[in-house]
């Protein structure tokens, strides 16, 4: 029997790693299939990242101001996960969010949460939509945004679908409310008929975004 041979071996100073903080924090539990209306309601209820505001409370705040307006489905449930990206990071929510739920809903869906991060900093009139204050306390009042954020924008304002990625600008502006209760039940037809649920649950899957959502749904593991 042949010899394996010997795999090249560290040498030299040998430094183990330091011991790692592990993150203290209880998480209820969820169903063992979870759903999207579960981590909504379950884990995007906590404010992350610095933010004031729980990202369920948020959005759905938003897609209502949608519903009533009378908006077709799929934009009322744009609206619903235009912010979810801030379960994974903060920076750049709009790409994690699209990336997060390409796997679930329609390409138009994923494309308006994608490009309305980009749309927030550019004011549109023939909507009513100005560039938000909030943006010019975190930003400055001279704050020109960087190049990928305009090149998104000019891609986007030309796309067919612009429409619905700025409708979700207008109704994120004014969707905080603290003293309104999460009340996700308005759109559980809408996200049963647009949201394609997986079986095995989230995060359980085989999805290209699966670990995305295993990262939301328990943001505490050390790896």
């Amino acid at each position: 029997m042949s010899r394996l041979p010997q795999h090249p071996a560290p040498s030299g100073k040998l430094v183990p790693p330091p011991k790692a903080d592990v993150i203290k924090e209880f998480l209820a539990p969820l169903p063992a299939r979870p759903t999207l209306i579960d981590v909504m309601r379950v884990r995007l209820n906590t404010p992350r990242y610095g933010m004031k505001f729980a990202v369920a409370q948020h959005v759905a705040q938003s897609a209502a101001q949608a519903l009533r307006a009378g908006l077709d489905e799929e934009a009322v449930l744009a609206c619903l996960l235009h912010d979810i990206g801030m379960g994974v990071a903060r920076p750049d929510h709009g790409w994690w969010g699209a990336q997060l739920i390409e796997p679930y809903v329609s390409e138009k869906v994923a494309w308006a949460v994608r490009y309305h991060q980009a749309l927030r900093f550019f004011p549109d009139p023939s909507v009513g939509y100005e560039y938000p204050e909030l943006y010019v306390g975190l930003f400055g009042p001279d704050y020109q945004p960087p190049e990928y954020i305009q090149a998104a924008y000019r891609y986007a304002r030309n796309h067919p679908w612009y429409m619905i990625a700025r409708s979700v600008t207008l109704f994120d502006e004014y969707s905080f409310d603290p003293e309104a209760p999460l009340d996700l039940e308005p759109f559980a037809d809408i996200v049963g008929r647009h949201f394609r649920q997986p079986a095995e649950g989230l995060g359980l899957d085989s999805s290209a975004t699966s670990h995305m959502w295993r990262t939301v749904i328990d943001p505490t593991k050390p790896l």
